[in-house]
């Protein structure tokens, strides 16, 4: 879902942002990646308690109480219900979320492995500077 959407995180000394996306200043850049491993964690909890709740067996053989568990959980045997559907949606939300995750974070890393590889080329250019970039 993400072949078609592009977005780049700005960099303050940076080109121009994606034309046919969306851009992120660093910062914000940050704290979404933050949130994002934070509703990771709360969907990684999801899909555990529909597991669980996937995996009850019927309180009791009667006809109405075996109908609404095959509706709640699903017969077991390739017939779905609620519960797996919306696991299902839960799967679907977690890779998504994911995505984004790994992309945000390489983008991230290119930008400090920038910093850092222009921080040794000024170094290199005038010794004694670092990066605190006083060419005084």
């Amino acid at each position: 879902m993400w072949e078609d959407v592009e977005f780049s995180i700005l960099h303050p000394a940076g080109p121009e942002p994606a034309k046919n996306g969306f851009s992120l200043d660093i910062d914000v850049a940050k704290q979404l990646l933050e949130e994002l491993r934070g509703y990771q964690d709360r969907l990684g909890v999801m899909k555990r308690k529909v597991s669980t709740l996937c995996s009850m067996k019927p309180p009791s053989k009667d006809p109405s109480t075996l109908a609404m568990h095959v509706a709640m959980v699903g017969d077991g045997s390739g017939k779905l219900g609620a519960f797996s559907y919306g696991g299902g949606h839960i799967d679907l939300q977690l890779t998504y979320v994911t995505e984004l995750i790994d992309r945000i974070r390489k983008a991230l890393a290119a930008i400090g492995q920038s910093d850092q590889d222009q921080a040794a080329a000024v170094e290199k250019t005038h010794p004694g500077t670092g990066s605190r970039g006083n060419f005084g």
